[in-house]
């Protein structure tokens, strides 16, 4: 008799294991953005507090490069945001906030060639990292 309660309290330990396991498994399946998703579009990285790091002013707060899938999106990032872009320093990114401001929203990413300082090279760097929005 006592040998049949330890074993059922071990059956019963083993089974709620399992049933943990199992609950664990299926919130992976289940919450938003799990599984082999395609990266999703970010607008800017302010946008999402949980990626920034600690720090005082926005360029502080800032991770110095963009993480994997992520996008600026030229019509609303800052100066501070453009600059985690590859070749993309106070100036340029000063350029391209000027730009905007004095010709209006970029309908395109190629129009990033009408900013001083940008040419096919440099655009080519960053096409996959930016969108018009």
């Amino acid at each position: 008799m006592k040998e049949e309660k330890r074993l059922s309290g071990r059956l019963t330990l083993a089974l709620a294991a399992l049933l943990c396991l199992l609950f664990g498994l299926s919130l992976l399946l289940f919450l938003p953005g799990a599984g082999a998703a395609e990266p999703t579009e970010i607008q800017a990285a302010a946008s999402l507090p949980e990626r920034t790091l600690v720090g005082g002013d926005e360029a502080d707060r800032l991770p110095t490069e963009l993480l994997p899938g992520e996008k600026l999106d030229l019509n609303s990032a800052t100066a501070a945001q453009l600059q985690r872009l590859p070749g993309i320093g106070e100036k340029l990114s000063a350029a391209i906030v000027s730009w905007r401001e004095e010709h209006g929203r970029f309908q395109s990413v190629e129009e990033l060639l009408q900013v001083p300082g940008i040419g096919e090279k440099r655009l080519a760097e960053i096409r996959g990292l930016v969108t018009v929005g």
